[in-house]
């Protein structure tokens, strides 16, 4: 029996066709949520948009220091491997959920498959690069996307029998979603042109660090719509900085489904994102991408020139600006992709004697 743990929005994303595959071969397997993403539009509504069903368990983690989530997510964890006899264990990603997942998996001697292993920002003041580089030396097998994961992997001495090359399974989520997309309709008016922008890592979401995004995004012409964040909401109406945001032409969305967001990155004329996995959407649709980080695990679309880390500082306004109105598409190198069906590269893997 094979346990799927997840338990925010990029990890039903980039499981969603593995966890098809698996069905397709009517494999046993169960899907379990930690409940780390809590909130109906951030997770539940990406379970129905991806034709996924219900999550066989919900643990209900919710918020939490990282410590405390974490364990929390662990002892639970530790309980339903033990009752459901699950033998294999396939975490994506890099949050609390692939952290706790990872540990109790090799604490009670289970095959631990670590999906998108190798990604690596460099910034290990980052908590999701701990997860990853944790995670990584824990698992068994690694399924690393792309070529710039297989060799950060290589270089930190994993045996190269330990990883496989599957290529990126985003994508085939991201097509999927995008043929539903036609005709979408919003309960707001979406501009015609508008900055798509989504900020909620911790790094980017205190009351200093908001004041500098207001900033910036005044200086960048044309409407907003900042997608929310929890996090981020809650920063913002403690700290009374919504009207700093109004100010520079922002408007206000609440969390949006994978398909809403899918929607608007394609429609933008820019996305402005600290998200690993939106970068990545947005740069296949050809779009501008601004990364308010100073590093990020998808160097790929920096190089290709589909995005520019700009940080969040003082200065970041100028480079953002320079890179928006420089943007050419007909310049852009092509994103390197490996070939061919990456869930049942995985599966394969997985489901192999």
């Amino acid at each position: 029996m094979i346990g799927i743990v997840l338990g925010t929005r990029p990890e039903v994303i980039k499981l969603a066709p593995v966890i098809w595959e698996l069905r397709k071969r009517k494999a046993a397997f169960k899907v379990i949520h930690t409940g780390q993403h809590y909130d109906y539009n951030m997770s539940k509504i990406f379970f129905e948009q991806l034709d996924l069903g219900e999550p066989d368990c919900f643990l209900n983690a919710g918020s939490d220091s990282d410590a405390r989530q974490t364990a929390k997510m662990m002892v639970s964890l530790e309980d339903i491997f033990t009752k459901d006899g699950l033998k294999t264990i396939v975490v994506e990603g890099d949050t609390n959920s692939v952290l706790a997942g990872a540990i109790v998996a090799k604490k009670m001697m289970k095959t631990l498959a670590h999906v998108e292993a190798g990604a690596r920002s460099f910034d290990k003041t980052m908590p999701e690069e701990v997860n990853r580089i944790v995670c990584d030396h824990l698992s068994d097998v690694l399924f690393a996307p792309n070529e710039f994961c297989l060799k950060n992997l290589v270089a930190e001495n994993v045996s190269r029998e330990r990883i496989m090359l599957s290529g990126n399974t985003q994508f085939a989520a991201m097509n999927k979603i995008l043929e539903k997309t036609r005709g979408l309709k919003f309960a707001f008016v979406v501009p015609k042109k508008f900055v798509l922008v989504t900020v909620h890592r911790q790094e980017n979401t205190t009351p200093e660090k908001l004041v500098i995004l207001a900033k910036l995004l005044a200086s960048i012409d044309g409407e907003k719509l900042f997608v929310l964040h929890p996090r981020t909401r809650a920063v913002l109406v403690q700290n009374r900085l919504e009207s700093e945001f109004k100010k520079a032409g922002v408007i206000f969305l609440e969390p949006q489904g994978y398909a809403e967001i899918l929607h608007l990155a394609d429609r933008a004329r820019a996305v402005l994102t600290d998200s690993g996995g939106l970068q990545k959407e947005a740069a296949a649709l050809g779009k501008p991408v601004l990364i308010p980080r100073t590093a990020t695990e998808w160097p790929d679309i920096v190089e290709s020139g589909h995005a520019r880390l700009i940080g969040l500082t003082k200065e970041s306004a100028k480079p953002a600006r320079k890179f928006l109105s420089t943007f050419n598409p007909k310049k852009l190198k092509k994103i390197r992709e490996i070939e061919g069906n990456p869930a049942k590269k995985i599966v394969d893997r997985i489901l192999s004697p």
